[in-house]
């Protein structure tokens, strides 16, 4: 084992440097999932930025606690899904959702930029406290 790294408490071959790895797949496939829903949702069907951040980030955060109890931590008892179901969308859900619509709408205000790249922004500078989340509340043994 290297220095700084220490072994993850559900899988013992699993590190967490591997498990920040995973956590940011499943994330980009999560994110590519909202940006696509963002873009309908605004484009398409019309809806305000922020009904549309809301809809795409809850879109997206499904998704990713789907691909997280399969991929990112998939050794942990089935039987308390239920219990980091409703912690991750209370957590990491309620924390995506704020913080996407506001630094969204903040940045397109800022820079005039379109809304699917100032939700980039929003994405980027959340990935950080998203994974301490997940990992050390949501996804805990």
């Amino acid at each position: 084992m290297r220095t700084g790294e220490r072994v993850a408490r559900t899988e013992p071959h699993v590190t967490d440097r591997t498990r920040w790895v995973r956590f940011n797949i499943v994330g980009v496939m999560g994110f590519a999932l909202q940006t696509v829903t963002l873009s309908l949702l605004v484009r398409w069907a019309g809806l305000s930025t922020g009904l549309a951040v809301t809809v795409a980030v809850l879109v997206a955060v499904s998704h990713n606690f789907l691909w997280h109890e399969h991929f990112t931590w998939p050794s942990l008892p089935r039987e308390d899904r239920c219990r980091r179901w409703v912690s991750f969308h209370v957590s990491t859900g309620i924390l995506s959702v704020l913080s996407n619509v506001g630094t969204t709408v903040l940045v397109m205000a800022a820079t005039g930029l379109s809304v699917v790249v100032a939700n980039v922004v929003a994405v980027v500078m959340m990935s950080l406290v998203n994974f301490w989340v997940s990992d050390r509340v949501v996804f805990r043994e």
